[in-house]
């Protein structure tokens, strides 16, 4: 392989500047002229019908444009994306159905004057029975949601469940057999800095967004299809996003957009509608609370002979993409049991609570949790260390395994590099052999026994990386400027960096003279977005795959005017050079373009389903057992990157391990038990990790060339989505090996902790 000059290479971030210095330009940093701004009354109740609604005295209020209602509102807009079940969910209903849910949209000149006139609509509910949780939803008789939905329990859009290898005799040759139920209540929630910001306006039958959006195409789509009308009389620019983790995807992507649309088109002016940061917390999106049951196979050498689970997922008032999400959750059965003997069955239902929703990691944070307390278990019944487990079960390259998202070819064949020398390594690093001395050993004890110390391994992979359309062009000038057209948007992680250091790497051109596009859906190529660790990859391709085409057509004008073969040709240094005979050599002016014309390359991939990544997360905690509170004293990482394209954001991205560790350690939305109300609704009530709570960490990420052979952008896959959820996992078998308790719920809370302390004790 050549020397690259920009793969690989440290730069300067392509918005870093701007952000840093305040420059970068938000959604919130638009000013439209006519521009008004929009607010929402909602719900105090979990679940009413709304019995009248006088919005007189609102509406005549000075400086309101709009007050809409349930009524006004078209019944064919609901909130749909690509993964919804039947439509079910209206913008707004004469039913309320959790605490926050829109009652009235009022459009004012500014906010305070859009909020007092809010206070003067009158509102008389009729407050129904709520139902608050998965086992109250599904009870017989329990009050009904939605007509759609018998039971409570959304159908399913595709077929989820599913049943491959041998089950029955994958169990009959094991050597112990667990099982376990367990469930993730935390709600943690996704904390973008910036909540959705939207800004909408209705002209010549087109609704126009500025919007925050993380995957601005695939929210066209869906807005599109929300608000019933052609694709085309939608148009969605996204300036710089701020961060996402999740919460400005799908469902979460498509409400604000819909809102602020029917706000524009009454008040036929431009819209500004955003979240409060209240709001943001209490009424937007987080992680689904699920519960499940493994029953889970293991011979003595170590090996998976065969796992069965069952899901259930709370998707709250809207079931969006919790069906989704519980499907790529499954592949975390193959990144971690290696065998053909798998069984899953899953169900998703409606509660009257806030909607759950896409949070990073999603699906896998799940199901890893869940599938890891079986492994350990049956690790601890056969004395197997983790580590060990984890070598002879990690997926090798051109290993089969099942796949829930490729239907209807589930069995597919693992193209990237071999996990197993990750586990090693990164083991090697953190002396795993040297300091584990065994299940339910803790590695110190103070003095006075009241402080203990422990280690745990955790592990996820994701092999869903692409999956999804991705399209770019690359426009090649005359005068050698080169654009990048992409409507991928950038939100933090380096996105556009990567796919700007391949255009420069595969055209020789050096990164000054490339520019790239807003992410505008009126002018760029569509794309699934940057979600799923797939922006590297799928970027990457598209990028590679469209300079390629603009080599090409230069090389046929090429040949058309100078009659030199076409493959005797390369593009180096700005110009095409005749490989037989380096000297001969066309400039792109005035050889082969005039000085206005251009080339333009197009870049399209279908997306894959068989490309893994994998990731490990090693820590030691020590725990007071008189207080029940732990702290990490050590935490070692390791990522397999393939090739790394851009160094700093890969380094910015092992950190967001924190994210991962938190929601074992502190993040949690505590709900009221009464109606379901957030009663932490703020950075100040909801506990996270500060700078001051940083904990000791170091990372190793290998670099493969295992993967230079495939469709790869110079051997390049993604890092980003398998990083949270092996920490929770982790600290649960490290505070296993320091005291022998085993927590089944997040956050490990102290009273948790004091709790299955007190329990341990009684058995003893």
């Amino acid at each position: 392989m050549k020397e690259l000059k920009y793969v690989g290479k440290e730069t300067v971030r392509l918005l870093g500047p701007q952000i840093v210095t305040g420059k970068a330009k938000y959604t919130g940093d638009f000013k439209l002229p006519g521009m008004q701004y929009g607010k929402i009354l909602r719900s105090p109740y979990p679940y009413a019908k709304i019995e009248s609604i006088h919005v007189e005295k609102a509406k005549a209020y000075p400086g309101v444009s709009a007050v809409v209602t349930w009524k006004d509102v078209d019944r064919n807009i609901y909130i749909t994306n690509g993964f919804t079940p039947p439509k079910h969910h209206h913008i707004m209903d004469e039913y309320v159905r959790f605490i926050g849910d829109a009652v009235a949209l009022v459009v004012a000149e500014t906010e305070d004057i859009a909020l007092e006139a809010m206070k003067l609509i009158d509102v008389k509910y009729d407050v129904q029975k709520p139902v608050f949780t998965i086992e109250e939803a599904m009870e017989p008789g329990a009050p009904q949601l939605y007509p759609e939905f018998p039971g409570n329990i959304a159908p399913h859009k595709n077929n989820l469940n599913f049943e491959v290898g041998d089950l029955e005799k994958g169990f009959q040759e094991s050597d112990v057999i667990v099982e376990v139920d367990s469930s993730i209540e935390s709600g943690q929630n996704p904390l973008p800095v910036e909540a959705p910001v939207t800004i909408c306006w209705y002209e010549n039958d087109t609704y126009n967004f500025i919007a925050s959006a993380a995957a601005p195409a695939y929210c066209h789509q869906n807005v599109a299809s929300s608000l019933n009308v052609p694709y085309e009389q939608v148009r969605l620019t996204a300036p710089a996003v701020g961060g996402s983790f999740g919460s400005k995807l799908y469902s979460g992507n498509v409400q604000p957009l819909v809102f602020a649309a029917v706000m524009a088109k009454a008040a036929r002016c431009p819209v500004m509608f955003n979240y409060s940061k209240e709001e943001h917390f209490a009424i937007h999106q987080n992680r689904m609370v699920t519960k499940a049951h493994i029953k889970f196979g293991m011979k003595k050498n170590g090996l998976a002979s065969a796992i069965e689970m069952s899901q259930i997922a709370d998707a709250g008032v809207c079931a969006s993409t919790q069906e989704f999400m519980l499907a790529v959750g499954t592949n975390t059965l193959p990144i971690l049991c290696k065998t053909d003997n798998k069984k899953y069955d899953a169900k998703v239902v409606v509660t009257n609570h806030m909607p759950s929703g896409s949070f990073r990691g999603y699906g896998y944070m799940e199901s890893t949790a869940l599938v890891s307390q079986a492994i350990m278990e049956a690790c601890e019944k056969l004395n197997i260390d983790p580590v060990d487990y984890l070598v002879k079960n990690a997926m090798k390259k051109g290993d089969r395994y099942h796949n829930a998202m490729a239907e209807p070819h589930p069995w597919q064949e693992n193209k990237t590099a071999d996990w197993s020398d990750l586990v090693v390594k990164t083991a090697e690093a953190f002396h795993w052999k040297e300091r584990f001395k065994g299940w339910g050993v803790p590695t110190w004890v103070s003095e006075d026994g009241k402080r203990v110390r422990g280690i745990g391994v955790g592990a996820a992979g994701h092999s869903d990386t692409g999956g999804k359309p991705s399209n770019a062009n690359v426009t090649l000038t005359g005068l050698g400027a080169v654009y990048l057209s992409t409507c991928m948007a950038e939100f933090g992680a380096g996105t556009r960096d990567v796919m700007l250091k391949v255009v420069a790497e595969e055209l020789d051109m050096p990164l000054e003279s490339i520019r790239v596009s807003d992410s505008d859906t009126g002018m760029t190529p569509p794309d699934f977005g940057s979600t799923g660790s797939r922006s590297t990859y799928c970027g990457g391709i598209v990028a590679k795959r469209a300079c390629e085409d603009v080599k090409k057509k230069l090389y046929h004008i090429a040949h058309e005017k100078y009659g030199v073969p076409e493959n005797d040709l390369e593009f180096k240094g700005g110009c095409v050079v005749r490989i037989s005979n380096p000297e001969e050599k066309y400039m792109l002016f005035p050889h082969l373009m005039g000085k206005v014309d251009s080339v333009t390359g197009c870049g399209h991939f279908d997306g894959v389903h068989n490309s893994t990544i994998f990731h490990l997360q090693f820590v030691e905690v020590e725990l007071d057992l008189e207080m029940g509170t732990f702290e990490i004293v050590d935490h070692f990482g390791g990522s397999d990157a393939g090739v790394i394209v851009n160094p700093l954001p890969v380094r910015n991205q092992m950190q967001s391990f924190f994210a991962g560790i938190d929601i074992a350690c502190m993040e949690e939305t505590v709900w009221d038990p009464n109606d379901y109300r957030v009663l932490n609704p703020s950075n100040i009530d909801y506990k996270t990790r500060t700078f001051n709570d940083v904990v000791p960490h170091d990372h190793i990420v290998l670099e493969s060339m295992k993967n230079i052979e495939n469709d790869y952008p110079f051997g390049a896959v993604g890092v980003g989505e398998p990083l949270l959820a092996p920490g929770g996992p982790a600290i649960r078998m490290a505070l296993y090996n320091a005291c022998g308790i085993k927590m089944n719920s997040y956050p490990f809370s102290p009273a948790k902790i004091l709790k299955a302390l007190k329990e341990k004790e009684a058995k003893e």
